[in-house]
């Protein structure tokens, strides 16, 4: 049986295949607990196309599973239900995407760190403020994009401090965010042009700020 099939069975219902060309022929509500049940089907990619579905519709039904998921044992399950999340954009994901931060997997937190950015919601900056320390750098530098992203001025001196980081992209970002963040930042993007590394950078995020 091919993964289409299994998909199928699984959601119960026609979903339109590649080969034959069903439609997709079923009320919403079937389709919405039809994926709610595959959500926790013991196949990880099952449990992984069905979260792609659910991020699709951004149906707010699917966020209590998803929330759910965010510890499932298998990495890239828990990737996904961050990215249906922040799909979704309900504000109730916050905190267990916060806390979803200390995940052990560099790709969950980069991925998260971005999820958060893009909920644009304050209370993560403490979070994300925190996560400008960890040892990725790619996990560092999401981070500095999303404090760019939420614009609160909280985050200015964890990003001054980062605008020396030894990542050359994590700097830039760090000053991009401080430029996003605004007037409060001014007195750190000075400071950071006296960085040869980061005059340029620095120089055109002032240059942003009206």
């Amino acid at each position: 049986m091919s993964i289409f099939d299994k998909l199928r069975s699984a959601l119960g219902i026609k979903l339109k295949s590649y080969a034959d060309g069903d439609p997709l022929s079923t009320s919403a509500d079937n389709i919405t607990a039809s994926i709610i049940a595959s959500l926790r089907e013991p196949d990880p990619l099952i449990r992984a196309i069905s979260i792609g579905l659910a991020g699709h519709l951004k149906n707010k039904a699917f966020i209590d599973q998803l929330i759910d998921m965010l510890n499932d044992p298998l990495e890239i399950v828990r990737q996904k239900a961050a990215q249906a999340l922040g799909n979704i954009g309900s504000k109730k994901a916050v905190p267990p995407l916060i806390k979803a931060l200390e995940d052990p997997s560099e790709d969950v937190k980069v991925t998260v760190a971005g999820v958060l950015g893009y909920l644009k919601d304050k209370t993560a900056v403490p979070a994300l403020v925190k996560t400008l320390g960890d040892k990725s750098a790619h996990t560092r530098m999401k981070a500095a994009i999303s404090l760019g992203y939420i614009r609160d001025s909280k985050a200015i001196p964890a990003l001054s401090s980062a605008t020396r980081d030894d990542n050359e992209f994590v700097r830039k970002y760090a000053c991009e965010a401080l430029g996003n963040i605004g007037r409060d930042s001014v007195p750190a993007l000075l400071e950071a042009m006296k960085d040869n590394r980061l005059r340029e950078t620095a120089t055109t995020a002032l240059l942003k700020i009206k």
